[in-house]
């Protein structure tokens, strides 16, 4: 799974949240095997001294996910957006074992 990391408007500590976030994903690597991307951006108002962190998850080559969330701390923000971004993919999950189920059943024979 490849993993993008961009941080805007910020130059401190880059490297430690860059590390965070790669860590924090391939969690969600472990959970949703067919995710094939993911892309973060980072993003800190210095003026409002809030982070924006936004989630983007690729599976199969469409986009399935986009999560995004405000928060005073840094690593804070990043697992939330996570959190949001796992959740959405387990109803994705979900949703396409339901449709094959009803799929299955529409065909049987106890239905013609």
């Amino acid at each position: 799974m490849a993993i993008e990391v961009t941080m805007r408007h910020s130059d401190v500590r880059i490297e430690s949240l860059k590390e965070y976030a790669t860590a924090r994903m391939e969690k969600l690597q472990k959970k949703f095997p067919k995710v094939t991307s993911v892309n973060i951006v980072v993003d800190v108002d210095a003026k409002k001294h809030m982070y924006m962190c936004e989630v983007i998850a690729n599976r199969l080559g469409e986009t399935a996910v986009g999560a995004k969330e405000f928060s005073e701390s840094a690593k804070s923000v990043i697992d939330s957006a996570a959190a949001r971004a796992e959740r959405q993919l387990l109803r994705m999950r979900v949703k396409a074992r339901k449709g094959t189920v009803r799929k299955q059943r529409a065909a049987s024979e106890k239905n013609a």
